[in-house]
């Protein structure tokens, strides 16, 4: 660390003490706080923290707002370390360690002082003052352990204050739910920490989070942006096991993967599939085609979103769409709708133009393809043949990613790579059949994959 770049500060002030931690932690602090007042009001309803009268006088719903200042200062210690100190980090030596885990007997000493103008160096004055007393246990005994297993000092059991286990409590539900990469980060949080009673933490204590369960569920919503995931999104498609339609997905190489549409119902065959392309006409007579591909657009975006919400790496779903989708009208206005209740990366989902669309569109469906790719939609012309379609056609559109026909010799599918990369434009490849999973089964396979 330059010492010219960091030095140690005394704070005058609690506000000027809480700016000096790092912005995550400032967060991270305010939603232990609001934990730690919903688990306190519950812990006062009950025997929790009241087997002393000393502690029985301070587990009081007079208490309420106090037992939320201990939680949003109980990190305050961390404003006097360095900002590459204030941050656990799990590969850390011996020495960076030793430095972090300071804090918490800094930061007892710190409100003090900020209590106690009168106190003199690091000696704190004898006091009674309930307020005082729980935000400086709060401050350097919430990372003790009902085991032992804690610090600064390995205080066991009821040598810790109710108060800091409250916050201890408070602090590993937040960041449990904060870091897991689930699909349901607070139920698993939940769970683990119901495995850890009668060690890291009492077993009374257990008993009042399972009774603040559902507020504890709502405090993870209220701050659910804060947060490093997500739960499972709400799909705004209906993906029941017996619907009729749906999609299924196969890799196509560097993290990206083709949504699969499949159709059911066959008569007296409930296990067969038919293809787009098999029931397209049928679509356009009925005229169901723009609602089913829109029901398939927000499935796939479903998909991204939660790829996206558990933070696991990707590069977007590409859906074949049916060549009569582009004719008519515009539907940006849908897309636009589609993007605003599905708040995703619109980069990551992307459309295939059959290049027989593009034949036979007429001078407005060309620009409507046009206007769709100039407001960020993502379209991908397909099974690109160069004898159909020329390069200022595909420029002239604004084509950016190209898929070439499958069906082209090899020499001449890469002339057509190498022509199509020199102009700057990306060539996608198909999928393999019989790869197909399931939405449910291809984020499962994921998340593994990156624990």
């Amino acid at each position: 660390m330059n010492e010219q770049s960091w030095k140690r500060k005394e704070y005058e002030s609690w506000d000027e003490a809480f700016r000096g931690l790092l912005p995550q932690i400032r967060q991270q602090s305010v939603r232990v706080a609001t934990y730690t007042q919903v688990l306190f009001v519950q812990a006062c309803a009950s025997s929790y923290g009241k087997n002393s009268a000393e502690w029985a006088e301070r587990m009081k719903d007079e208490y309420a707002d106090l037992a939320y200042k201990c939680g949003l200062y109980h990190q305050l210690g961390k404003a006097l370390l360095a900002p590459e100190y204030q941050l656990w980090r799990r590969v850390a030596s011996s020495e960076e360690k030793a430095i972090y885990q300071t804090y918490p007997s800094e930061g007892r000493l710190l409100v003090a002082k900020l209590q106690d103008k009168k106190m003199e160096g690091d000696k704190e004055r004898p006091t009674q003052n309930i307020p005082w007393l729980m935000i400086r246990e709060a401050c350097e005994q919430h990372m003790e352990r009902w085991n032992g297993t804690g610090y600064p000092k390995g205080l066991v059991g009821d040598e810790i204050s109710p108060i800091a286990q409250i916050v201890g409590l408070a602090k590993e539900l937040d960041h449990l739910v904060s870091e897991t990469k689930s699909e349901n980060p607070f139920d698993e949080a939940y769970v683990i920490l119901l495995q850890k009673a009668g060690k890291e933490f009492s077993e009374e204590l257990m008993e009042v989070l399972k009774a603040s369960r559902g507020k504890c569920r709502g405090v993870y919503k209220q701050y659910i942006q804060y947060t490093k995931t997500l739960p499972k999104t709400i799909p705004l498609v209906d993906k029941r096991p017996e619907r009729t339609m749906g999609l299924q997905y196969r890799p196509i190489g560097d993290a990206m993967y083709e949504a699969v549409p499949w159709f059911a119902g066959v008569l007296n065959e409930p296990e067969a599939r038919e293809s787009m392309e098999e029931l397209e006409p049928m679509m356009i007579r009925t005229k169901m085609l723009h609602d089913i591909m829109f029901y398939f657009l927000y499935e796939a975006a479903d998909a991204v979103l939660r790829m996206q919400n558990c933070q696991l790496q990707n590069n977007g779903i590409l859906v074949p769409m049916a060549v009569g989708f582009y004719k008519g009208e515009s539907r940006r206005g849908r897309f636009e709708q589609l993007l605003r209740e599905q708040p995703i990366d619109s980069s990551k989902l992307m459309l295939t133009v059959p290049i027989q669309a593009v034949l036979a569109a007429d001078k407005q469906e060309t620009q409507n393809l046009i206007e769709y790719i100039e407001s960020g939609i993502q379209l991908v012309l397909d099974s690109y043949h160069p004898d159909e379609l020329s390069m200022e056609q595909i420029q002239e559109i604004g084509f950016a990613k190209v898929r070439i026909a499958p069906d082209l010799a090899q020499e001449l599918k890469e002339e057509t790579q190498n022509m199509l990369q020199s102009h700057g434009i990306t060539c996608i490849h198909y999928g393999i059949a019989g790869t197909e999973v399931e939405e449910e089964t291809l984020i499962q396979e994921l998340l593994l994959g990156e624990r």
